[in-house]
């Protein structure tokens, strides 16, 4: 029989595997309406499950400080339980960043030239995110640590879309009549890409809670290689 301990524990893992799901699930919805921004029962499921997160975490975070402050756990089920909590607010923070794009995506003419020329590099920022979140939960539970740092690195891939977004997207508007739709869709594309930037964000820091539950380290402040280099160079 498990003890009532073990039980909690269960409940906490549990629950995050269903919120890890429903984010997933979240990320794929928002992808179609890249194709059809019309359909009611996507912005329907979206919004529901957007309660759904919202509840798990408050769910997940209740157990996690009752956890603690009941059963005193020891340094290496502690640090699990510190990453639990933690990733639980990666997601639900993507879940919202979620909603802020379907959002975006009901004010924007999908047929529209300033649309489809950026439709590419937005799906593309939003498979990167979605793979991107997927393997830092993964390297979480199986522990995998080369995973979770290839999570970090593709994160690069998804600053330079938002990067080339926020260049080229007020170059082609510059100078132009727009119209009131163009000006929308504008700031649409640019809001969306945002957005989808910062969902790279939070599965970046999950892939940092799953190397700080494996190895112990906190690499959120460590500098990146090109950082190390120059930081060599100051001192010489």
């Amino acid at each position: 029989m498990p003890t009532l301990k073990e039980k909690v524990f269960s409940r906490i893992t549990e629950d995050f595997q269903v919120l890890a799901k429903i984010v997933i699930r979240q990320l794929n919805l928002t992808k179609q309406l890249m194709d059809d921004n019309h359909k009611e029962e996507i912005y329907t499921e979206i919004n529901n499950n957007e309660r759904i997160i919202d509840s798990i975490e408050v769910k997940i975070r209740n157990e996690v400080i009752n956890m603690i402050v009941l059963y005193s756990p020891r340094a290496t089920n502690l640090r699990m339980i510190i990453s639990y909590y933690d990733m639980t607010a990666y997601l639900e923070r993507i879940g919202d960043l979620i909603l802020n794009v379907s959002h975006f995506m009901k004010k924007i003419a999908v047929d529209d030239c300033l649309f489809t020329t950026y439709k590419k590099d937005l799906l593309k920022m939003l498979s990167l995110t979605e793979s991107m979140t997927q393997n830092a939960i993964f390297a979480f539970t199986c522990e995998d640590i080369q995973l979770a740092k290839e999570t970090i690195e593709t994160d690069d891939q998804v600053d330079e879309l938002h990067h080339f977004i926020g260049q080229h997207l007020p170059t082609q508007c510059f100078d132009k009549i727009l119209s009131q739709q163009e000006v929308t869709d504008a700031l649409c594309i640019n809001s969306m890409a945002y957005n989808i930037e910062r969902i790279g964000d939070n599965a970046t820091n999950i892939a940092e809670a799953a190397i700080y539950l494996i190895e112990g380290k906190n690499i959120k402040h460590w500098p990146k290689p090109d950082e190390d280099l120059l930081l060599a160079g100051s001192e010489g």
